[in-house]
């Protein structure tokens, strides 16, 4: 819960704001920057730390427990995640294909928006009033909030198969 919905889902948020914010700080005359481009800066540094959080908590304590390997002769694989799923060809590709991406793609995401939040905090009003810089930190947030919320789901198909207690 902490990792899914807590953290996971404030990173999602984050990264909706900072997109909203940009897309709405825009001007096409090249006027001054609007006030307030700290929290622009406050939302991608607020959204690269809850995805870090999220990546680190997802990779050392969420993962390892889902990867147990079943002892041999057991039978109920309700204890066993990655065994369950891998158990039947109906689920297996939740393993193959789902799994897979959410142990890299959130690397991905979180790296992406730490760029844009160093971009933020060091560039403040240039981020706003620079079209191109704007555009840029639009085009990587956008990628990384599609990224994340990929991940989501496919966490979300994965927990409702073969949850991790």
């Amino acid at each position: 819960m902490v990792h899914g919905i807590g953290l996971g889902g404030g990173a999602l948020i984050g990264l909706a704001a900072a997109l909203f914010y940009l897309y709405a700080a825009r001007s096409s005359d090249g006027a001054a920057a609007p006030p307030g481009s700290g929290a622009l800066a406050g939302a991608t540094v607020l959204s690269a730390v809850l995805l870090w959080l999220t990546v680190v908590v997802g990779t050392y304590v969420v993962f390892p427990p889902y990867r147990v390997t079943p002892p041999a002769g057991v039978t109920d694989l309700s204890e066993f995640p990655r065994a369950l799923l891998l158990a039947s060809p109906s689920t297996a590709w939740l393993h193959a294909f789902a799994m897979e991406r959410k142990e890299h793609m959130p690397w991905i995401a979180s790296m992406l928006t730490t760029a844009v939040a160093f971009v933020a905090v060091r560039y403040r009003s240039a981020v706003l009033q620079n079209s191109s810089l704007r555009n840029l930190s639009m085009a990587l947030l956008a990628i990384s909030f599609a990224l994340v919320a990929f991940v989501s789901l496919m966490g979300v198909f994965v927990n409702k198969v073969a949850p991790l207690d």
